[in-house]
């Protein structure tokens, strides 16, 4: 996919999260879960091609990416897995407590994907100043 591609993607779904967090008060819970659920289903996915295409990068990177990403579906997984506790225990203290828990995660997700997208902000500059300069070695014959 190309870099410009994959720009507009990653602004599609900033919109998508948005409005999901906008719109999350007004939706029924089970429609929520449902999209939650889609959510799921395409994380996963989308972790194997992260982790499938960080193979084929630079060793440093492919190691960090894949580390990255264990550890962001580990911790979905644990949050999950309280998700599905709470389903069984149905007490007020748990439920808040898992409420604490999921809001906790949704604010550091979003922190990172500031700082991701901060990284790869300076990753399509530096990409850019990096072909310019080769571009000028190339006219300048040196």
């Amino acid at each position: 996919m190309a870099l410009s591609d994959q720009l507009t993607d990653l602004a599609k779904r900033t919109k998508q999260l948005e409005d999901a967090a906008t719109a999350a008060q007004a939706e029924d819970r089970a429609k929520l879960e449902q999209q939650r659920e889609k959510l799921h289903t395409k994380m996963n996915a989308e972790a194997q091609k992260i982790q499938t295409s960080a193979g084929k990068a630079q060793p440093d990177v492919g190691s960090w990416w894949k580390e990255t990403t264990t550890r962001f579906e580990e911790q979905r997984a644990d949050l999950r897995a309280k998700m599905d506790q709470r389903k069984t225990e149905r007490k007020v203290d748990r439920a808040q407590r898992y409420a604490d828990d999921a809001e906790d995660y949704a604010a550091e997700m979003v922190s990172w994907a500031a700082y991701a997208i901060d990284s790869a902000e300076y990753a399509v500059i530096d990409a850019v100043v990096a072909r310019d300069e080769a571009a000028a070695l190339v006219t300048s014959g040196g």
